[in-house]
């Protein structure tokens, strides 16, 4: 149980104003230095010592001052004006000694937890007071006589004469318990209570008793005397009473504030360790951390300054990573200054913490430390600090790095609360942040890993080596010029390297091959969209990252229909799919393919705005190209400047055909509506679904004898019962796949011998 914290450091504090009053002789440091107690620790009126500790001090200051009463003594100063403590207030603020005694428990209570303690008034003047160990082999080092003083200065306060303390049973001498009988006089208030009560009486009965043998006697003479004596008395009584019961609220109003001032601290370190939390938790990089928990600091803490030192990957040196109320100077010397970790000489306070994972409450910086070198202080005295509190930043036993704060003013003596709490801080800081290098750890791997997986892909064709990053890039400028979420953003990054994983399905035979490629090849190239979207799915995304299977295997969809895989229209195409749908297509068409040069950029230009018209959301593309104008300035003013002016080249115009198509093995006939370059529409009620390739046999009007044959895929159906365009026919839109050149021609031909105003 000597181990246990049982005494407060109210009743050390006791002691040393004692002393400092009363033996000057005496030196404190060395006191609370044989005594294995520090200064702050006694500063802090929350820190509680242990038996062992107390007796140490005991036996100290018993040597040190000569006086073995000293206890004694210092019970009754407890209660002296000169004290200036709470027990003084606390009993002031009744209003007789009984009332004191009655409520003594909690008084004590706030002292020391060695004891428990039970008060009986026995009768006017008198208490009994009964004092039994808190644990058994509990010890009573001095504190018979303590008590016996502040029973004498309880009852002394109240301008008492000394009470009668008789000490009928000790512990220290066999007795179950530590009895007092404390016995006082009364105040002259009570006596003065006493005498008016008695004239009171006396007004009432001596006149009417002289009524009886003298009545004019009585009237003129008796009656005057015994009311003015009553009056006289009931006025200096009330004197009295009010000047105590002025007393009384005055040091109520002491405590009240006191309380009021530990409430309001209580409350803010409650906030703090809110706002601790908060931060902690919101945040999930190191930089975002530190900087939200000194802010934290700096709102909540009553320090003029703080600041926040990291060790490096190899725990070489402490870096300066954050602080506040660090003027600019400061802060410059902070970042220029090295604090080495590998070199075995003692350092200063900030290293040592660090390396002897040890706190530090250094009261005055003038003052020699016993437990560092003097030298260690000097970068704190070059920055104009006075008081410092360091302690290192803890995670499972391994030093992360270090917090300190400082005092540049002497407002207040920092306390062991104050390094508490701080330490406490520091540990939890110290969690937060090795969670933060554990999620960039994880982030840096994730990373690695997409990357090597984009390049797999593209490192099988040498054209295509660095295709995923480009596309990457230009979609992550697109999303930042729209304003998306770093979230959304975060997902449509890893989005874009993995777009076209499901390459990795289609063979070197077609995906390097020089030539156009045939209608089956182009459908085994056109499956790497839903196969990346496969694959992918069989990858546990969480979280921001739940969605990137679908966004990546949705970037070949068109805002009309004539994507793939799904034909999946305008709404219906996640933004993060249309993003990358246009970074990918430009990237490709700047691109080395084997079957192509690289498109010039100012014909890319006029493509890409082109394909803004029914392929692409507008917004999108006006978005990478306000993103291209801010990353390649030049690039994008020679694009501009020499792209030719862009208007629609591909135009419906109306075409009355017959159509002859295969589904299902059969051939069906139907008939078009319009046609174009890009596509023709087909009315037939034959029933058909988006996607499906299509062999096509047709004929211009204005050819008869010249039959185009053209593969295609099924863009979009406009059914019967729900039309998609109300002034087309039941039918279905047939987006041309590899349109002979004859064939593009001779559609341009018949386009250009229609009568103007009939193109749609």
């Amino acid at each position: 149980m000597s181990g246990e914290p049982r005494y407060s450091s109210k009743i050390f504090n006791l002691y040393i104003t004692l002393v400092r009053q009363r033996y000057g002789h005496v030196n404190l440091s060395e006191l609370l230095e044989k005594s294995n107690i520090r200064p702050c620790e006694v500063a802090d009126l929350n820190h509680w010592f242990s038996t062992r500790q107390f007796a140490l001090f005991y036996e100290t200051l018993i040597r040190e001052t000569g006086n073995p009463r000293i206890a004694r003594e210092t019970g009754r100063f407890a209660a002296a004006p000169e004290a200036t403590g709470f027990i003084r207030q606390h009993v002031l603020s009744f209003d007789s000694p009984g009332n004191a005694f009655a409520n003594l428990d909690a008084t004590m209570a706030t002292l020391d937890h060695a004891s428990k303690l039970e008060t009986r008034q026995t009768g006017s003047g008198r208490v009994d007071i009964s004092v039994w160990p808190a644990a058994k082999n509990e010890g009573n080092t001095g504190q018979c006589q303590f008590r016996t003083g502040l029973f004498e200065a309880i009852v002394t306060t109240f301008n008492l004469d000394m009470p009668s303390i008789t000490h009928p049973e000790c512990i220290d001498h066999g007795g179950s318990c530590c009895r007092y009988v404390v016995q006082w006089k009364p105040s002259h208030a009570q006596r003065l209570q006493r005498l008016r009560t008695l004239a009171g009486v006396t007004a009432l009965t001596a006149p009417a008793a002289a009524w009886l043998a003298a009545p004019q006697f009585a009237l003129t003479t008796v009656l005057p005397i015994t009311t003015g004596v009553f009056c006289g008395l009931s006025l200096l009584t009330d004197h009295f009473l009010k000047k105590r019961l002025s007393t009384s609220l005055y040091h109520l109003r002491s405590s009240s504030e006191e309380m009021v001032a530990q409430l309001s601290s209580n409350y803010n370190n409650a906030l703090l360790t809110n706002d601790i939390s908060h931060a902690i938790s919101s945040k999930t990089t190191i930089e975002d951390i530190l900087q939200s928990v000194c802010h934290a600091f700096e709102k909540r803490l009553d320090f003029d300054r703080g600041l926040i030192l990291l060790a490096d990957a190899d725990k070489t040196r402490l870096n300066f990573r954050a602080g506040f109320g660090l003027p600019p100077r400061v802060r410059l010397l902070l970042k220029n200054t090295l604090f080495p970790l590998d070199t075995r000489a003692a350092g200063d306070i900030f290293t040592t913490a660090f390396r002897e994972k040890r706190s530090f409450l250094i009261a005055d910086i003038d003052i020699p430390q016993e437990n560092l070198p003097d030298y260690s202080c000097n970068f704190l005295r070059k920055t104009g600090c006075k008081a410092v509190i360091c302690c290192p930043i803890l995670c499972d036993g391994k030093a992360l790095g270090v917090l300190a704060v400082d005092q540049t003013r002497n407002r207040r003596t920092l306390t062991q609360s104050d390094l508490n709490l701080l330490s406490g801080l520091a540990n939890v800081l110290g969690v937060s942040i090795r969670n933060a290098q554990l999620l960039a750890s994880r982030k840096r791997q994730f990373n690695s890993t997409l990357h090597v997986l984009a390049a797999t892909i593209d490192a099988r064709d040498p054209l295509t080596a660095g295709h995923s990053e480009k596309v990457t890039e230009y979609a992550l400028g697109i999303c930042r010029e729209l304003n998306l979420s770093e979230d959304y953003c975060e997902m449509v990054r890893v989005s874009a390297l993995l777009h076209d994983y499901g390459k990795i399905a289609v063979p070197d035979a077609i995906l390097k091959k020089s030539g156009r490629l045939t209608l089956e090849e182009y459908e085994i190239v056109k499956a790497h969209a839903e196969c990346t979207s496969s694959i992918l799915k069989q990858i546990n995304f969480e979280g921001i990252y739940k969605r990137v299977p679908v966004v990546a295997g949705a970037h070949h969809e068109k805002i009309d229909g004539s994507g793939y895989p799904k034909g999946l229209r305008d709404a219906e195409i996640p933004i993060g799919a249309k993003i990358i749908a246009v970074a990918d297509f430009f990237e490709a068409i700047t691109a080395q393919r084997h079957y192509r040069d690289p498109m010039p950029l100012p014909v890319a230009y006029k493509v890409l705005k082109q394909e803004a018209f029914s392929h692409f959301d507008g917004k999108i593309v006006k978005a990478f190209l306000n993103y291209f104008r801010r990353a390649y300035p030049e690039d994008y003013e020679r694009m501009v400047r020499l792209a030719p002016l862009v208007k629609r080249e591909i135009v419906r115009i109306p075409c009355r055909t017959p159509v002859v198509f295969e589904n299902g093995g059969k051939s069906v006939f139907g008939t078009s509506t319009d046609i174009s370059t890009g596509g023709i529409f087909v009315a037939s009620p034959e029933a058909m679904a988006e996607g499906t390739a299509l062999k096509l046999s047709f004929f211009l009007p204005d050819s008869p004898n010249n039959i185009i044959e053209a593969g295609g895929r099924v863009a979009w159906v406009n059914h019967k019962s729900h039309p998609r365009k109300t002034a087309f026919p039941s039918g279905f839109g047939v987006q041309f796949i590899g349109l002979p050149r004859q064939a593009v021609d001779a559609v341009q031909k018949f386009a250009r011998g229609l009568p103007t105003g009939i193109h749609a």
